[in-house]
């Protein structure tokens, strides 16, 4: 894909920042947290009848609130409502959620203006639907079980582990529920090497295909030295670009998150780098909605591994969705069209605040 960074900068723009609150279906566990609702902020960026969207969760291990990400952007609302490109975007905010609610409103700003869906404005071919994995976050083992078989279309699972003495269990208890699945397992950094040691004749005896960010950041520095036989992604140690001469030669996969790199233009050079220095590529997702996962369903047609099942665990979704069947996910453009004049969605209702342009 071609992110055409070099087209003229835009018009003036109107800035309208939103923050919203869905609430998930029931609370979501992995090592050392608790997600029971996804805190978003929505960027509208409007010129003319043209509109485009932008969601963000942010990083909320780094910190990164829904109120850290609206201060951000309202420090630059003078720059951005000149007129700006992608390309002025990528040094104008630092990566993070603000910088990809911005550069994803952006890129459906210009396909609306340019009157194209966003996968053609992207250089790309018409997109397929995607295998997705699909998470079940960390529980007793038969609750995961449980959650596993609840799951009868998907082919591929990934299953959250906190390196806990019941981790073994659980693997088990899975892989008896869905023999058939292509299984991956996510520890958050919490492993220690001796946990990692003891489980590892059961990752492989149980046909695990991946294993993510088993230890913490920082201390993951051995791996270099190790010889592990099944491949190791990198979640939390891979942030951004500068991190890619850290993670080559300690993982074999880098998992891009447009929230951590700040956006699906930074996100598609990540890919092409990341390739070439012969990784393989994952495409992720934080907690959202389906406008989330519309710029990080373009990253995915050209991704190995696929992960944004990330609105199915929300109570409910916005009217515009991705669907996924069949272990699939499908992301329409209309995910990305601008909302008509004067019309209101029922999603709508979710907002609590707004700060819009006084132009």
């Amino acid at each position: 894909m071609s992110d055409l960074l070099d087209r003229p900068p835009m018009p003036e723009l109107k800035l309208d920042i939103r923050t919203e609150t869905w609430q998930l279906a029931e609370p979501f566990h992995i090592t050392g947290y608790v997600i029971s609702a996804a805190s978003v902020i929505v960027v509208t960026l409007s010129e003319g009848a043209a509109q485009g969207r932008g969601e963000a969760s942010g990083v909320f291990y780094r910190g990164e609130t829904p109120a850290s990400m609206v201060a951000q952007i309202e420090a630059a609302r003078p720059r951005i409502e000149r007129g700006i490109t992608r390309s002025e975007l990528l040094t104008l905010l630092p990566a993070g959620g603000a910088r990809n609610a911005v550069d994803t409103a952006l890129w459906s700003l210009e396909a609306q203006r340019l009157r194209i869906p966003v996968w053609q404005l992207a250089g790309g071919v018409y997109p397929r639907p995607l295998v997705t994995t699909f998470t079940v976050g960390v529980g007793t083992p038969q609750a995961m079980a449980e959650a596993a078989a609840a799951l009868p279309n998907a082919r591929a699972i990934k299953v959250k582990l906190d390196g806990q003495v019941d981790d073994q269990a659980r693997l088990e208890a899975i892989r008896g529920a869905r023999p058939d699945v292509v299984l991956s397992v996510d520890a958050n950094q919490g492993w220690s090497l001796a946990h990692f040691d003891a489980l590892l004749p059961s990752l492989q005896r149980l046909r695990v295909s991946l294993i993510e960010q088993p230890f913490a950041v920082g201390k993951d520095g051995f791996l270099a030295d190790m010889d592990c036989s099944i491949a190791l992604a990198a979640d939390e140690s891979f942030q951004d670009l500068p991190d890619l001469e850290w993670v080559r030669g300690r993982y074999d996969v880098v998992n891009i998150k447009l929230d951590k790199c700040g956006g699906l233009t930074r996100a598609l050079e990540i890919a092409k780098q990341a390739r070439l220095a012969g990784l393989s590529v994952m495409v992720g997702c934080m907690a959202g909605t389906s406008l989330a996962m519309a710029p990080a369903y373009l990253l995915g047609q050209i991704s190995d591994i696929v992960d944004l099942d990330g609105p199915l665990f929300l109570a409910e979704d916005r009217e515009r969705r991705a669907r996924y069947t069949q272990g699939t996910l499908r992301c329409g453009d209309s995910v990305w069209r601008h909302t008509e004049p004067g019309r209101v969605y029922r999603d709508d209702r979710r907002t609590t605040h707004s700060t819009r342009s006084t132009r």
